[in-house]
């Protein structure tokens, strides 16, 4: 990886900004977290099969859904046997193969909203959210089937998958990462829809050069970019409530519960392996069962910032495991999964530690990359203690 795009990714940490308190995201897979373990899920038959299905079909369907449940928007009745109708032909299965629990949710908020058992907006949001949690799971099983296209020198294959993975983006990761940027004021190299980007360009040109090492270290900046987008929605409804809640404007508190429920599905497999209490506490909170009303901002983003650092914490683990077998290329990708995940908590160590701070830990990100590309192991690990160190802070 050439030094000028290592630091147009880390960029971020550099810059100066207006910034909210706090981070957000969704749901993420329940097997996620496994950077060279990625690879061997993406690997399995259900997955394979996941790659051959269009991209362009089943967004449409969930856009139908989405459009008839958006009736109630402006007090229109909702077709609720027509959107029942468009899931089990055109989602369900294809939900089920990735994660039944998403299935059995998308289907109880169907059930719920027609019967009245369940506030038509939480149920609809229930809908969106959870089926968008799908979705980047379907991204992340043609992101590794990709990858193993082009170790097998299947460029074409490769570059099919992408056409598909950047659909989903288009259509789907970046308008929710849009206003994910929009709320927290992230622009240029902080945006989370610019990351996205830049790291779908990087996989292409790595497509382009037969460069399996590179695409395998390139997925982690649009994946863990649209895992960072999740994360931060889902926190941003914690920051919504409680505001909401000292104002005195309780209404709408389930609709949002309902939505940050919806963004931790996708990723909260993942936050496990940083954190498993965290992670499950997180889920509690934002479960339905519990009352929105005690949802307190500073928890919510403490526990993300715990499981957070967790996963960082675990990468650079890998690292040394990897360097020490002398599975360099691994051990690149792993980097680049521990930084990634450092960078999502970097409005959170500007508010609370300092500009000075975040350019300290961009600065030891990006040597800590290049040592374990160079395979120089003791200057790895003095990096890698600075990043901890700082991390520890939070």
């Amino acid at each position: 990886m050439r030094k000028s795009e290592l630091a147009k990714i880390f960029g971020a940490f550099l810059l100066t900004g207006s910034v909210l308190a706090g981070c957000s995201s969704a749901s993420d897979e329940p097997k996620e977290e496994k950077s060279a373990e990625e690879s061997k899920e993406n690997s399995n038959e259900d997955q394979k099969e996941e790659a051959a299905l269009t991209s362009e079909t089943q967004v449409k369907a969930y856009s139908d859904m989405k459009a008839e449940l958006e009736k109630m928007k402006e007090d229109q009745e909702v077709d609720w046997d027509k959107v029942n109708e468009i899931y089990t032909s055109d989602l369900q299965s294809h939900v089920n193969e990735v994660d039944g629990e998403f299935s059995q949710a998308i289907e109880a908020a169907i059930s719920g909203g027609q019967s009245g058992d369940l506030d038509k907006n939480v149920a609809r949001q229930i809908i969106d959210k959870v089926t968008q949690s799908y979705f980047y799971q379907m991204q992340k099983g043609l992101q590794g089937q990709a990858a193993e296209d082009l170790k097998a020198d299947k460029g074409e294959d490769a570059a099919k998958k992408m056409d598909e993975v950047k659909y989903l983006a288009e259509n789907v990761f970046i308008p929710t990462a849009e206003k994910r940027d929009s709320y927290y004021e992230l622009s240029g190299e902080s945006s989370m829809v610019e990351n996205i980007k830049n790291g779908l360009s990087l996989q292409e040109e790595a497509i382009a050069n037969s460069n399996a090492e590179d695409f395998s270290v390139y997925k982690q900046v649009t994946d863990k970019s649209i895992y960072q987008s999740y994360y931060m929605a889902s926190n941003s409804y914690g920051e919504k409530i409680s505001k909401a809640v000292e104002e005195g404007n309780t209404e709408e508190l389930a609709i949002m519960q309902a939505e940050g429920y919806g963004f931790l599905q996708a990723i909260k497999g993942s936050l496990s392996g940083g954190d498993e209490a965290a992670a499950a506490e997180l889920n509690d909170i934002f479960s339905l069962e519990n009352d929105p009303a005690t949802i307190d901002a500073e928890k919510v983003n403490s526990l993300y910032t715990k499981a957070i650092t967790g996963k960082v914490k675990g990468y650079h683990e890998k690292v040394t495991e990897s360097l020490d077998k002398g599975e360099v290329a691994s051990a690149k990708e792993q980097a680049m999964e521990g930084n990634m995940f450092s960078k999502m908590l970097e409005v959170n160590i500007k508010n609370k530690l300092g500009e000075e701070k975040s350019k300290e830990l961009f600065d030891h990100s990006q040597k800590w990359f290049e040592a374990v590309s160079s395979e120089k192991g003791d200057e790895a690990k003095q990096h890698s203690e600075a990043i901890l160190d700082i991390l520890n802070q939070l």
